[in-house]
């Protein structure tokens, strides 16, 4: 269990040290698809060193948030940035709380394994989904 949360660290720790902003920006979609297709491969009902694999490479995609984080700062007005952000993360904790209680359900009819793919699947889809709407930051020319 602790295999995501320790993907995710690491993952913000390298992608919000080692990359620029516009380099993070470039990188929401691979990186929202790298937290969605590992999960896929729970459909096989792996064991645990290999769930801790998944679930690992998983957490490292969840960086992409640092990619949205400065386009949604300038989008807002300089007023009501902090609230804002406050509700930004209030409604990503209600939809994190609100996601196993769909896959619970799911659970029921196709197995732990199986929701869990489908829920990779949905992920995948909705990196696949960005494409069309988020316009990564433009590449700074070579002087």
């Amino acid at each position: 269990m602790g295999c995501l949360p320790a993907g995710m660290l690491v993952g913000d720790l390298l992608v919000g040290r080692l990359l620029r902003p516009p380099a993070r920006e470039r990188l929401v979609v691979p990186l929202a698809a790298l937290a969605g297709l590992p999960l896929i491969g729970f459909a096989a009902e792996p064991g645990a060193g290999v769930s801790s694999g998944l679930l690992l490479l998983s957490g490292l995609g969840y960086a992409y948030s640092l990619g949205l984080q400065r386009p949604f700062l300038d989008a807002l007005p300089q007023d009501s940035q902090g609230q804002a952000f406050g509700l930004l993360g209030s409604g990503s904790m209600t939809l994190q709380g609100l996601g196993p209680v769909c896959l619970g359900a799911a659970a029921a009819g196709v197995g732990t394994g199986g929701a869990t793919a489908l829920a990779g699947g949905a992920v995948a889809l909705t990196a696949g989904w960005m494409l069309i709407w988020h316009s990564p930051a433009p590449s700074v020319p070579a002087d």
